[in-house]
């Protein structure tokens, strides 16, 4: 991060995001129907399962947090406004680049490999060019909600091509 983005790296955000993150983990569908027989999407996603759910939770917790700091109920703890998402969104950069440090057998790092990428793609992240990063944040809310309905549909629908491709792309 650039010298002015680092001055919002949080604690709060991280570990709240964390948090979200394993919250999230419950949302999406328990059961599939994929060909007219009843499945689970960990069966359907075979070996891209862990990276996809991972994946999912890391940016249904982000998009959570966007929405209840929109929705003002995050004041408390971690605020709202300008500031907090300056916060939230650059702690959650930073994090992933700590992520990525597992290393990509990692299914963790794996899925921020895939979240960190679609996010370059998208705009909501930057390369500076001079080995820095930075947040667009006229970009990364939409992104987030692209991300995260894509990973939400893959898991819904049991789609094991549309994970592999996601994976294959962005990792």
């Amino acid at each position: 991060l650039r010298p002015e983005a680092q001055k919002d790296l949080d604690f709060d955000s991280f570990f709240t995001h964390i948090l979200a993150h394993e919250i999230t983990h419950g949302l999406g569908p328990h059961g599939t129907k994929v060909d007219g027989k009843e499945s689970t999407p960990r069966q359907d996603l075979k070996d891209t399962y862990s990276t996809i759910e991972e994946a999912k939770a890391d940016i249904t917790g982000l998009w959570a947090l966007g929405y209840m700091m929109e929705q003002g109920q995050l004041k408390g703890s971690l605020g709202q406004g300008a500031v907090a998402e300056r916060k939230l969104y650059n702690t959650f950069l930073a994090s992933g680049f700590r992520t990525l440090h597992f290393g990509l057998t990692d299914a963790h790092a794996r899925g921020m490999a895939i979240q960190l990428n679609y996010l370059l793609d998208q705009g909501g992240f930057v390369s500076n060019g001079d080995g820095t990063f930075s947040v667009d944040f006229l970009k990364i809310k939409q992104a987030v909600i692209a991300l995260d309905r894509e990973l939400l549909i893959i898991e819904a629908t049991g789609d094991y091509a549309r994970a592999k491709d996601l994976s294959l792309i962005h990792i």
